[in-house]
């Protein structure tokens, strides 16, 4: 490609231009319209419930009646919001075409009174235009950088360029500035599945080993292992024991870090933790906070279901334990009731999944609502797998009778509700004033994932 690239990007952009203005706009209407149905295709945008894409211009595959379908379909329609200060593009939701209006560049976006800022998390695909791209999925823009820019913030989801067969190269000048989509839809194929495996592999690479995070993953398990030191209010059933600052942490590792990255530092950093803190349960302990960290990472990417599938075999291991009592009987008033000892385990699945799904609040309310709900659910997880722990070495090890878990868990069916939503609150308080403060470092501002 010769050694200036930037005038080589330049003569790619200037054959690139002819070739498009070579088309009619029925050529150009026939290949839009194949290139959006292929794109419906693919599973990564079927299974997308938030999808940001850019609005089209007249050299561009067309994607006003894509918005439109998305729109009817109950999909969350996201476009971008040109920053020229920051040279930066600010992701907005619109729920119509009429909210837009031109903007920067031409290019038309949210009016300001129409603009709603959505966390970059929120998105699970994002489409983009380009000027060019070749059959490793490397992107030309048009020179100014504003996707580029934008794609470094590590989105979550994919990225996905559309593209006429006419933008397509063998190999287009690329630098460390330009940013690789995940694939290429044009009118004729699919560019960059096949390679699906290898980019799943590199994804995961620096997903878990990009200097920052290795220096802040140790920065967090240095955090767990000196607050495991400080105690707060004392487990009950369990002698001498007590909870540490350090079970404030889990949700919001798995929120940040997401939920692989989270897991191993709740690992080591519950490993490293015995010397301080030494385990109550057969050196087990690190389950309960690791189920914690895999419910709320998993549930703050969206992957519901996986969240709930952790939670619900959690869930199922409490109530299926040799020394679990089901009902709490009270006398009230001289009526005897019985009150469901696993309430709050149960009433913490919609109150989690409800917000997470389908809150529709705005600005910063938005982001609090979604961190406790992440968090409600993970520690309420971690109780059942630390309850579990607790009747299976207590009981069958260590030999307590039924008795003994009788008087435990009347007391605990006061304090649990109280210890968990405490945790859960501290866990948000403390978890929406990291994530504001890690959007700003690159690897950090999608999860900050």
């Amino acid at each position: 490609m010769g050694c200036n690239i930037p005038s080589v990007k330049d003569e790619v952009r200037e054959i690139v231009l002819k070739r498009i203005l070579s088309l009619t706009e029925e050529q150009k209407r026939s290949k839009s319209l194949a290139i959006i149905s292929r794109l419906k295709k693919l599973e990564e945008f079927s299974k997308a419930k938030v999808v940001m894409t850019y609005v089209s211009k007249s050299d561009e595959v067309d994607t006003t009646e894509l918005i439109k379908d998305m729109l009817r379909s109950g999909k969350r329609v996201i476009v971008p919001v040109v920053d020229k200060e920051k040279k930066d593009l600010i992701p907005c939701e619109i729920s119509s075409l009429e909210e837009l209006g031109l903007g920067t560049f031409g290019v038309m976006e949210p009016k300001p009174n129409n603009a709603n800022v959505v966390d970059l998390n929120e998105i699970d695909l994002v489409i983009v235009p380009g000027r060019a791209f070749d059959k490793k999925c490397n992107r030309l823009g048009r020179g100014m950088g504003y996707f580029d820019r934008f794609l470094k913030r590590r989105i979550r989801g994919k990225v996905i360029g559309l593209a006429f067969s006419e933008q397509v190269f063998e190999d287009i000048p690329v630098d460390e500035n330009d940013v690789r989509v995940d694939a290429v839809v044009t009118e004729h194929a699919v560019i960059g599945q096949g390679r699906s495996w290898q980019m799943s592999l590199t994804s995961l690479r620096k997903e878990l080993f990009t200097v920052r995070k290795l220096v802040l993953s140790s920065l967090f398990i240095a955090i767990f292992v000196v607050l495991s030191a400080v105690p707060t209010f004392p487990i009950i059933g369990v002698a001498g024991g007590r909870f540490t600052l350090s079970h404030i942490l889990p949700a919001f590792y798995g929120i940040l870090l997401g939920p692989l990255q989270g897991s191993i530092v709740i690992v080591l950093a519950s490993i490293i933790s015995y010397r301080i803190n030494p385990p109550k349960f057969l050196f087990l302990d690190f389950l309960s906070p690791l189920t914690n960290t895999l419910i709320a990472g998993f549930l703050w990417k969206r992957k519901t279901w996986i969240a709930m599938l952790i939670y619900i075999i959690a869930l199922a291991a409490f109530l299926t334990a040799p020394f679990t009592l089901l009902f709490i009987h009270l006398e009230l008033s001289g009526f005897i009731v019985d009150l469901p000892f696993h309430w709050l385990h149960l009433l913490a699945i919609p109150i989690s999944l409800i917000p997470t799904r389908f809150n529709k609040s705005k600005g910063s309310n938005r982001i609090w609502i979604r961190v406790f709900a992440c968090s409600l659910l993970g520690t309420m997880g971690q109780h059942c797998v630390g309850s579990t722990l607790f009747e299976y070495v207590y009981g069958l090890v260590f030999g307590k009778n039924m008795e003994y878990f009788i008087t435990t868990w009347y007391a605990v069916f006061w304090a649990y509700p109280i210890e968990r939503m405490i945790f859960a609150l501290a866990s948000t308080i403390i978890g929406v004033s990291l994530i504001k403060a890690l959007s700003k470092i690159p690897e950090f501002s999608q999860n900050p994932s």
